[in-house]
């Protein structure tokens, strides 16, 4: 989900990397994705820093609160649930998030 919503930012020079959802190591570039070289004044300018925990925190928290309208769309928050799976053990959400997996296959 996150991974396509943008293009990704290359600056290695950088020093808000860690406050950057665009910025990716060279080394985990891959074929067909966007990648810009962004320089910090720009990115100060365009307000692109904000807090990654913040960020992924309320993307899981969205997903568990979110109700679907229909069954497609009960198939789509069921697969980014379980794509989240992962990180929520991160912010202690894993056992919200498995129980609205629960209830979406159940559904």
């Amino acid at each position: 989900m996150l991974d396509n919503s943008f293009s990704y930012c290359i600056n290695g020079k950088c020093s808000k990397k860690d406050k950057c959802l665009r910025f990716i190591e060279k080394k985990n570039i891959n074929i067909g994705e966007t990648y810009l070289a962004l320089n910090e004044e720009e990115c100060s300018k365009n307000n692109c820093y904000i807090n990654k925990n913040e960020y992924y925190k309320k993307m899981i928290l969205d997903a568990i609160e979110r109700e679907p309208i229909d069954n497609l769309d009960r198939k789509f928050l069921l697969n980014i649930c379980c794509s989240l799976l992962k990180k929520s053990e991160e912010f202690n959400l894993d056992n919200k998030l498995k129980q609205k997996i629960r209830n979406l296959e159940n559904n």
